[in-house]
């Protein structure tokens, strides 16, 4: 009697475990997004035959893209003709870099970020060569101010990070407390860092929280914003690998901000959420960017893009009206329409 009621207390409890797994799946996220009709508007895409693409720039005319393979040419993609031309970046010969260097473009000069050699190589625009070396300090991703100045996410000597403003010279300024350490002060605060076009604005958005920071270029707080969903913590394990005293995540975290870009008027955040006024169908289907003020981070409304040849959104970047979406080997350009 007494094996026959643990047996039957077993099972209960394992369907009870079940059923609170599922429920808590399901349970909402407390929040809604506000989703206008008509807002973006596809315009044309474009098959770029290969996967495996990022974006290192934007302008009027051309998006720059680069190949996380073959990382020493660059892509320049004209949608509204239908065309693309691959480049190959020369470089002097002895330049050796690291697994994690990518490419950018500014102002269609390639410039190469090679953050685990605290180095930083700027091209001649005219002929693609990499021949301008500025050495820095380590860094795990940046963004250029000027020919001179830059801004870096940079792990200190605590293990944590830290976003510091560099000048050609060596002149270094630290935004401190402009990250926010919840856990570990390394993934807690990783993110996205980007500079608002045009302006002495820069935004960092959390990957794993439901927070982004405006500064100046001069390192100084403007604001802290929330995105409008609830989770304000990370949610994430950290262990560390005893052989070489390194911290690692333990688990897959879940990412609540995926990409992020801005342009003069609106910050633009790829969320990872589904919203309560939202379906698992629409969600599965379609990528949310939820958009909010540059001047004051406050919320204006939602949009869908949805996914393309069975296809999911690999990356996405904003220059004006415009939004260049990344499908695996598609680019899409849509209008914006506010």
């Amino acid at each position: 009697m007494y094996l026959t009621l643990c047996f039957l207390g077993s099972i209960i409890s394992i369907g009870l475990l079940a059923i609170i797994s599922d429920l808590a799946g399901k349970s909402p996220n407390h929040f809604i997004r506000q989703t206008p009709g008509h807002v973006v508007e596809g315009v044309k895409f474009i098959d770029l035959k290969k996967r495996g693409y990022y974006f290192a720039g934007l302008d009027s005319s051309y998006a720059y893209l680069v190949n996380q393979i073959i990382n020493n040419k660059i892509l320049t993609v004209n949608i509204s003709q239908g065309i693309f031309l691959e480049e190959i970046i020369n470089a002097p010969k002895d330049l050796m870099i690291s697994s994690s260097a990518y490419l950018s473009v500014e102002d269609r000069c390639p410039i190469l970020w090679d953050g685990m050699k605290s180095e930083i190589w700027r091209g001649d625009g005219n002929h693609l060569f990499l021949k301008y070396k500025d050495k820095v300090s380590s860094f795990t991703k940046g963004i250029l101010l000027s020919p001179a100045s830059y801004i870096f996410l940079s792990i200190n000597k605590k293990n944590e990070n830290d976003l510091i403003k560099q000048e050609r010279g060596g002149r270094q300024k630290t935004g401190k407390g402009l990250l926010q350490k919840q856990i570990d002060g390394l993934f807690c605060t990783d993110g996205q860092l980007i500079k608002v076009p045009n302006s002495n604005r820069i935004f960092y958005t959390y990957f794993y929280r439901n927070q982004f920071m405006c500064a100046d270029t001069n390192l100084n707080l403007l604001y802290r914003g929330k995105t409008i969903d609830t989770n304000s913590y990370a949610k994430i394990k950290v262990a560390k690998i005893r052989s070489t005293n390194q911290l690692t995540l333990a688990s897959p975290p879940k990412i609540i901000n995926k990409h992020t870009d801005v342009n003069e008027k609106y910050l633009f955040i790829h969320s990872g959420l589904k919203a309560d006024n939202e379906t698992d169908k629409v969600h599965e289907e379609s990528a949310v960017i939820d958009v909010y003020n540059v001047k004051d981070g406050k919320y204006k409304l939602s949009f869908y893009l949805p996914n393309f040849d069975g296809k999911s959104l690999n990356d996405f970047k904003v220059y004006g009206q415009s939004l260049y979406a990344l499908y695996d080997h598609y680019l899409y350009k849509y209008q914006l329409n506010f």
